[in-house]
């Protein structure tokens, strides 16, 4: 039988009920029939569903928006560190605030070891065009 290569999954963020329960997803809860706040989820059911459906590796994202650290990189970084065969971490920046931007870019590359930085124009309210980028 032929050995076959699991599933990458490139966009995966953590189950942080903060995140979970931000507003901007409200509809995304109404959607799925959430009635108030939803638990998080841990990152072991998370390893679990992985196993389950055949994703052996996932770029694990942070979060920040235009009101600060949604996911904070810190927070996948200790993920990551739990589980580096699993995970490979995604930072995320104030992309208001260049220079600081660069500045924790690097860090979480040099120092955390992230492998990509994630933009969402939607989040911010900008084209993807902007000199932000």
């Amino acid at each position: 039988m032929a050995e076959y290569l699991k599933a990458i999954d490139a966009w995966m963020q953590p189950g942080a009920e903060f995140f979970l329960n931000a507003p901007m997803f409200e509809s995304l809860r109404r959607w799925v029939g959430a009635t108030g706040p939803v638990p998080g989820i841990p990152i072991e059911a998370t390893v679990e569903q992985m196993d389950e459906a055949g994703v052996g590796f996932a770029l694990l994202s942070a979060w920040w928006g235009p009101a600060g650290p949604i996911i904070p990189n810190d927070e996948v970084a200790g993920i990551v560190s739990r589980w580096p065969d699993r995970f490979a971490g995604v930072a995320a920046v104030d992309l208001l605030r260049p220079a600081e931007a660069v500045r924790e870019l690097r860090r979480c590359v040099r120092d955390l070891g992230f492998k990509a930085l994630r933009v969402v124009p939607w989040l911010w309210g900008l084209p993807p065009n902007d000199r932000h980028y």
